[in-house]
């Protein structure tokens, strides 16, 4: 349930390197992460805002699952990412995120976190 974003470009030559990692979207906030390994992030799905990941250091493990009227639904799908991956959650996706080593991370949303008024729910889950 999480989407993997392909590089649009990438260009090397004797001065170093850029690769093209997102070319789509319109990002309101960027945080910057980091986790220690063995401890649990995130538990909670978003209604309206999507969600763009950028991994920058560490190997994280991510459960997600749908979820419909409030509840989840459907299998857990787990994903295994690390350094170089970047990818989207979607609106309605719970997400789990499990770091296995030191893990540094960029999330982009789509929707600036409201403080007052998150768009941020959480649901039992009994999976972890």
């Amino acid at each position: 349930m999480i989407l993997f974003v392909n590089r649009y470009f990438e260009h090397k030559d004797d001065r170093g390197s850029i690769q093209g990692l997102i070319n789509e979207g319109d990002w309101q906030e960027l945080n910057l992460i980091t986790s220690e390994s063995g401890i649990l992030r995130g538990n909670h799905y978003h209604k309206k805002t999507r969600e763009l990941f950028i991994i920058l250091e560490g190997e994280i493990e991510i459960h997600t699952q749908q979820v419909i009227d409030d509840n989840l639904k459907g299998k857990v799908l787990i994903d295994m990412v690390k350094t170089g991956d970047v990818f989207l959650v979607e609106p309605m996706i719970n997400h789990i995120f499990l770091p296995k080593s030191f893990s540094t991370w960029m999330n982009a949303l789509s929707e600036p976190l409201d403080q007052e008024n998150p768009d941020m729910y959480r649901v039992a889950t009994n999976h972890v």
